[in-house]
């Protein structure tokens, strides 16, 4: 028995020992640049004539979240602009054909034009996330990595994909790339080590998660839980929003006005409670979480959800210079 209360202990100690590291010892900010995000963000109205096709956040004075209006594409996709010391990153280039290289010019040059280089990158290769990267590939001084397996590789020093994780330093901040195909094949999540920040494209967010291939995207998910083991995760920061403010109730596809959103960030808690519930299941299934839900996709999913999205975004369409203040 004295053994047994031994070896206890010491296992308990251990268990310890991983959870302190897991957290932070004290609340004192647990070290990472702190950071604020809105409670809520505009979206296709209630009037379009009022809604700039762009709008601009500053988490902090080198982290920016750009929204595309739903007034210019139903998908609303939030774009991520990371300054370092030597480069600037563009996560996404986001939907629909309007100007994007301007307005990211004229964010940067209010950031001091301190940036050396300017990188464009990918979340993933669908096309609300590449839509515009014609405005960025072969311009001068852009580094553009299409979202193609080969070049992430390459530029971000991942060995065998999708396994191993890769880096990116854009000068005294280093930026964590972690392959996770399931919802592309060339997706992958972005963990900055100096705001805690995990962004997640379109694996991880308050809405439907599209799963194209189901055993891709489950160990994608494991994934994400063994890298953030151990690390500080402030958010977890998606490409959308398509659940509302009410728990297990979504916007239907091509909404594009959604006056009462779920918040943008997430929590680790809710990237386990995906991967419990990933690893609950036996094969694809839909699953409505709190705040989330899986969603396999198949050619019969796929036709039902453009007969969905056309119908509810030409509805919105007819009235998106006035949108009624309950819709």
């Amino acid at each position: 028995m004295t053994e047994r209360l031994l070896w206890s202990g010491v296992i308990l100690a251990w268990l310890g020992v991983v959870f302190i590291q897991a957290q932070a010892p004290q609340p004192d900010g647990a070290g990472v640049e702190r950071g604020v995000l809105p409670r809520s963000w505009p979206t296709g109205g209630p009037k379009c004539m009022e809604q700039p096709d762009w709008r601009l956040h500053e988490y902090n004075e080198d982290f920016y979240i750009i929204r595309e209006s739903g007034c210019v594409h139903y998908e609303k996709p939030f774009l991520y602009l990371i300054f370092g010391k030597d480069k600037v990153m563009l996560m996404d280039t986001g939907a629909g054909t309007t100007e994007l290289a301007a307005f990211v010019d004229s964010a940067i040059a209010r950031w001091l034009q301190r940036k050396k280089k300017f990188m464009v990158m990918h979340s993933h290769g669908h096309r609300d996330h590449v839509a515009r990267d014609s405005q960025f590939k072969n311009k001068s001084g852009v580094d553009f990595i299409a979202a193609e397996i080969p070049e992430v590789q390459k530029a971000f020093g991942i060995k065998n994909w999708p396994v191993d994780v890769g880096r990116i330093d854009l000068g005294e901040r280093v930026l964590d790339v972690i392959p996770i195909p399931g919802h592309h094949p060339v997706a992958v999540a972005l963990y900055d080590r100096r705001t805690g920040v995990l962004m997640t494209g379109d694996n991880v967010y308050p809405g439907r998660l599209y799963i194209s291939d189901w055993d891709a995207f489950v160990k994608s998910t494991q994934r994400l839980v063994d890298f953030t083991k151990g690390r500080i995760v402030s958010h977890v920061l998606g490409c959308h929003i398509e659940q509302t403010s009410t728990p297990y109730l979504e916007y239907p596809i091509g909404s594009i006005f959604q006056p009462q959103e779920h918040i943008l960030e997430m929590s680790r808690g809710q990237l386990l409670e995906l991967n419990d519930a990933l690893a609950g299941l036996k094969g694809p299934q839909r699953v409505a979480l709190r705040d989330m839900t899986i969603y396999p996709l198949d050619p019969a999913v796929l036709d039902q959800m453009k007969k969905t999205r056309e119908a509810t975004e030409s509805g919105q369409r007819q009235t998106q210079w006035q949108q009624p203040v309950t819709h």
